[in-house]
């Protein structure tokens, strides 16, 4: 029965491998970095033309004549630009692939620094007195931690308990990390005969496309073992240091207040930047102040207005009756009264010339206001 079931069912491995070359196992290559690819803010101030990028070195270490092609993919597709995303490395080479990240990513994450930890961020020489733990305060027990000094509690893991009572911790926003995986395999040979290395970048990315493809499809019928491609993976930290947040944030801004009895870090005031929750309340603080002062200055305008407008009406009346009592005198028939106009006497009734063009000027004053 044995027999039979792998003569009819024979191993994978037993299988032949048409065009590949006559080594049993692909070539491993060198990648430096091997695990973690760090990738440092260095120009916040122009990040939309200087992202952050890192670069990784793919180093075919084989003697012999044995080609590899390399294919680079990430979780984070959106994020992250590859140039060149697939390759060849001829034998004793080293290919340098640059990993750039979006600038409008790279603006988000910054953002995001200047107001609580990122993914992994570690934090040195943290007092007892910030950190809350429930499996007690050992290396590698879970904990909460106020993020340097401020107000909110941030989860991470305890790393290391230092001599002087303070604790180095490691903080974890509960984000995914994002990664990066370098799949390498020996050329066959019919695409080692082509020369790839000599053909245009577009056309060599088309055939190394197709040759994935087919290799992919070869595996899955069961045709290839899947050891024929040796896979790597890689992730992700993001460096950001104090000096480009402030350079960021336009700025040191106060953080909020802490327990008086806590010592506060050096780097409590952090900077904030544009259209963070911090600068948005501060912007609509600003503006609530503002309006108040606004509201306070047109009550006084209207209440001005509306004494203006009583004087005027006031004068009106006046100068109407005024005008119809000389106007009863001059209708009787007997002459209008001569003024005196000798010195010293005063006008028995009527208004000045004077008068008239103060309420003609109080008047133009009242109508500027109300406009």
């Amino acid at each position: 029965y044995y027999r039979r079931t792998t003569t009819l069912h024979p191993r994978p491995e037993a299988r032949r491998r048409p065009n590949m070359t006559d080594s049993a196992a692909p070539v491993a290559p060198t990648l430096s970095p091997d695990k973690v690819l760090i990738f440092e803010w260095k120009n916040v101030a122009n990040l939309a033309d200087k992202p952050p990028k890192t670069i990784l070195t793919c180093t075919n270490n084989s003697t012999g004549d044995a080609v590899v092609a390399y294919k680079v993919k990430t979780t984070a597709p959106k994020r992250y630009v590859v140039r060149p995303p697939q390759g060849v490395i001829l034998p004793g080479m080293s290919a340098k692939i640059t990993l750039t990240m979006v600038g409008k990513d790279a603006e988000s994450l910054l953002s995001k620094s200047t107001r609580g930890p990122l993914h992994d961020e570690r934090e040195a020489n943290v007092p007892e007195a910030l950190i809350k733990a429930a499996e007690g305060m050992e290396a590698g027990a879970k904990c909460e931690v106020r993020w340097q000094g401020k107000e909110r509690y941030y989860a991470a893991k305890i790393r290391s308990c230092n001599e002087d009572g303070t604790f180095d911790v490691d903080y974890d926003d509960g984000e995914a990390k994002d990664k990066f995986l370098v799949q390498t395999t020996d050329l066959a040979l019919s695409y080692r005969e082509q020369k790839l290395e000599e053909k245009d970048d577009k056309l060599r990315q088309s055939i190394l496309s197709k040759m994935w493809q087919e290799l992919d499809k070869k595996i899955k019928g069961g045709e290839l073992d899947k050891k024929t491609i040796s896979s790597s993976r890689l992730t992700t930290k993001f460096s950001i240091s104090d000096a480009e947040k402030e350079v960021w944030g336009g700025g040191l801004v106060p953080g909020p207040v802490v327990d008086p009895q806590v010592a506060r870090s050096a780097t409590d005031s952090m900077p904030v930047s544009p259209g963070s929750p911090e600068a948005i309340f501060a912007e609509l603080s600003a503006l609530r102040k503002k309006y108040d002062d606004l509201v306070a200055y047109t009550v006084n305008l209207t209440g001005d207005r509306d004494y203006l407008n009583n004087e005027l009406a006031t004068v009106k009346a006046k100068l109407e009756r005024a005008m119809s009592k000389r106007n009863e005198a001059g209708g009787d028939g007997a002459p209008a009264a001569v003024a005196d106009t000798k010195p010293g006497k005063a006008e028995s009734s009527g208004f000045s010339i004077f008068m008239v063009l103060l309420v003609a000027f109080i008047a133009f004053i009242v109508g500027r206001i109300v406009n």
